[in-house]
Order: C-alpha cells, then structure tokens, then sequence
C-alpha cells in the first residue's frame, strides 16, 4: 500500500492530512477501531498522530524501552533511507506515552536509539473517555544520527507500517496499515512494510 504524506510548514497542518486505517489478523476478534496521520514538518521532522477507540487502556510498563507491546500499544516502524540501508526503527508506545525505540535489519540484535542519539524522540499521549491518541515526533536531528539522511523532499520514499496490538489484554489483538502475510503474529516482517511518499 501508499500513503502520501504530505509536507507541511506547521505542525497543527496534520489534522488536515490524509488518513490511514489499520485491519486486524490472526485472532478471531478485532481489536479496537484505530486510524491516524502522518506529515513531515519541514525542517522539523516527522510527525505521526494515531487514535484508538478502546476505554481504560492497560499501561504497565514504564521502564526505558520496556515491553509496551504487552500493554494497550500503538506503533509506526520505519526505515526513512531504505535505498541505502536495511534497518529500520521501531517506535512503540503505551497509553502511558513509554517509548521503546530500537533499530536494526530485523527482530534480533536491536539496538536501544537513546544510546545512539542526542535528540530523542517524542511520544504523548491522551486519554479520553471513549478513545485514547497518541502524537510521536522524530526530529530530523535523529534521523540524520540514525541514517546520514536530514534533506527530504517530494518524491523522497520512507518504507514503514503502522501498528495496534496488546498481547497481555483479554482480547489479545495485532493491527496493521499494510498486510503482513505470515502465519504467525510478527510485526518485525520489513518485507511487508507499505511506501510513504512526501508529497506537496
């Protein structure tokens, strides 16, 4: 799949952007209706804003980097240079707005990104009533750290995905923007990551 993400001057220009809506496999119930946005704020950095329709979120786990994945979870996975370069980021965050961030070419042998980068991103969050958002920032600054990358442009192609789950809730679920078509629930498949195009 596309997503066109659009170049912005303002950050407030997200509510504007197009939306992306995730489908659920691998478990005989749905999770919770999730959509969201993405724009890349000129100069800036990225910025992804997702929402989830789902009360009382679990949010557990607090330590750096911890195991958000088992709690109420959304995430975006990217590799923002990917004619150049195999790895990829995952940004995961709980309710709580705990960030696990780690890069490398596949599941194993991660690496945690606070230990690599001086800006860190940036993950809040909000919890309402009847659903709860979630807004991360990645400065262009880490991504230049990460990647030797900090000009983009219309044109510039990011390979990337955008997730829910919760392992550890009564309704165990795994949410995605572009299919992942493997037997078994496996988010780290970058072969199966969907193109986000910057576009004016």
């Amino acid at each position: 799949m596309r997503y066109d993400m659009k170049i912005v001057s303002d950050r407030r220009a997200i509510e504007l952007a197009p939306k992306f809506r995730l489908t659920f496999r691998w478990t005989e119930k749905n999770g919770p209706e999730t959509e969201g946005q993405a724009v890349f704020v000129e100069n800036e950095g990225f910025l992804v804003k997702m929402k989830t329709f789902e009360k009382e979120p679990l949010a557990l786990h607090n330590e750096p980097d911890g195991a958000v994945h088992f709690d109420s979870c959304m995430e975006f996975f990217a590799n923002f240079n990917p004619e150049y370069d195999d790895r990829y980021v995952n940004f995961e965050a709980n309710a709580n707005g705990n960030l696990h961030c780690k890069i490398g070419e596949s599941r194993k042998e991660r690496k945690a990104v606070r230990n690599m980068v001086d800006i860190m991103p940036e993950a809040k969050t909000e919890i309402h009533e009847e659903f709860w958002t979630l807004e991360l920032f990645i400065p262009v600054e880490t991504v230049k750290t990460l990647y030797g990358k900090e000009k983009f442009q219309a044109g510039d192609v990011i390979k990337g995905n955008f997730y829910r789950c919760g392992d550890d809730l009564p309704n165990p679920h795994f949410g995605m923007w572009n299919p992942v078509d493997v037997p078994q629930p496996d988010f780290h498949r970058p072969e199966f990551f969907g193109e986000i195009v910057l576009v004016r």
